[in-house]
């Protein structure tokens, strides 16, 4: 017996958690202490006005705006690093752009240092194939703007921008891709958990499906023979213990996930079961050895069909054949006193859903037919 130690299942997610906001946490940081640097140079001009004598209406005129491009600046941001190119901080984004582009006109053109934030500005606010267009005409205002005002070095503070509002630019959407990866892991693994539970759910309705309903018929046959047949009615007793024995030693291999059933013995224990509840069941098999995954299937076939049988039907007859070609292998499953409408799953169509489930990755197809005069028909073709 495998021990599971609920504890450490529990531990691995929540570690998993700390180390996603961890990661999250530092990229922000890293995010906001670049832009808190590059804000840094809008205190280049102040620093140069109060050192060079400027009139004072120039320092607070230009410390007024760019205080306003800060706080416009880091509000869009923190919005850009949770949905970059939303277009919601539209605004914050002109805004910036607009006094970018007075500042050096109206008070001092020392400001043309910072246009690197209106590029930055415009690419994380609209979409890419708007945004660079926005940003590329937005860097041709900047441009002729330094070379109207006379500005020496024009070519180098053009380079400056894109680069520096193309870095700027990069870090923030950077932070928002790493959020949105490490969301798309945790639904990754959330879904992998359902189809997890799903396939349990499948298996372990699949295998105890048939073996309840078996040890139900024995038990009850053996109630009836018990005072007038006490041999038989042992006999029965001591399937129904064989038959409770396998289905524990098959729930174990299910939670284990390492479930193999032998195509031979579900067809015995098939027969035998059908032959105790009256029906008289034959049996017509390969003598070729199958492929693993295909023998697999066919017996969760053959015990989903008698397990329907059972549940759906007063059938007196059954009979199971199989064929082989070049190609496929088939199997029918054939049974009569089915009620019309044919045998469906259970409720939750975990049954021959889950049975059709089984075959898809095989390639393999599943049909069930209701034929007049009570008989169904289960077919499953696998190519092989």
């Amino acid at each position: 017996m495998v021990a599971i130690n609920p504890a450490a299942g529990a531990a691995a997610p929540a570690a998993g958690q700390v180390r996603r906001a961890r990661a999250v946490v530092v990229t922000r940081t890293v995010a906001y202490v670049f832009t808190v640097a590059m804000l840094a140079f809008g205190l280049l001009p102040i620093v140069t006005a109060v050192t060079g004598g400027r009139p004072w209406w120039v320092v607070i005129a230009g410390a007024a705006g760019f205080t306003v491009v800060a706080t416009a600046f880091i509000r869009l941001v923190t919005h850009a690093m949770r949905q970059p190119w939303s277009d919601r901080r539209r605004h914050d984004a002109l805004l910036i752009t607009g006094i970018v582009l007075l500042l050096p006109v109206l008070v001092d053109r020392n400001w043309q240092v910072i246009g690197f934030l209106a590029l930055a500005a415009v690419a994380v606010t609209f979409r890419p194939r708007y945004g660079l267009l926005l940003a590329a005409g937005v860097l041709v205002l900047i441009t002729v703007e330094r070379i109207l005002l006379d500005t020496p070095g024009v070519a180098f503070l053009t380079v400056q921008d894109v680069l520096t509002g193309a870095a700027l630019a990069g870090i923030i959407v950077l932070v928002a891709f790493i959020e949105e990866l490490f969301a798309a892991r945790a639904e990754v693994a959330r879904l992998a958990v359902d189809a997890e539970r799903v396939r349990f759910a499948r298996d372990l309705h699949d295998t105890l499906g048939h073996n309840l309903s078996a040890i139900a018929l024995k038990s009850e046959l053996a109630l009836r023979l018990l005072e007038q047949h006490p041999v038989r009615a042992r006999t029965e007793l001591n399937d129904v213990y064989g038959i409770a024995r396998e289905s524990l030693r098959d729930v174990r291999t299910v939670v284990k996930g390492y479930r193999r059933d032998s195509l031979q013995r579900e067809l015995e224990g098939v027969q035998s079961v059908l032959v105790a509840a009256g029906v008289r069941c034959e049996v017509a098999t390969l003598a070729a050895a199958l492929p693993a995954p295909v023998e697999e299937v066919l017996a969760w076939a053959v015990r989903e069909a008698a397990t329907n049988l059972l549940r759906h039907s007063s059938a007196s007859r059954c009979r199971v054949n199989m064929s082989r070609t070049d190609d496929q292998v088939r199997l029918d499953v054939v049974n009569d006193g089915a009620a019309s409408p044919a045998p469906t799953d259970d409720i939750g169509g975990s049954g021959l859903t889950g049975l059709a489930e089984r075959l898809a990755p095989l390639g393999g197809t599943l049909t069930a037919e209701h034929r007049a005069g009570g008989e169904f028909v289960l077919t499953v073709l696998i190519p092989c």
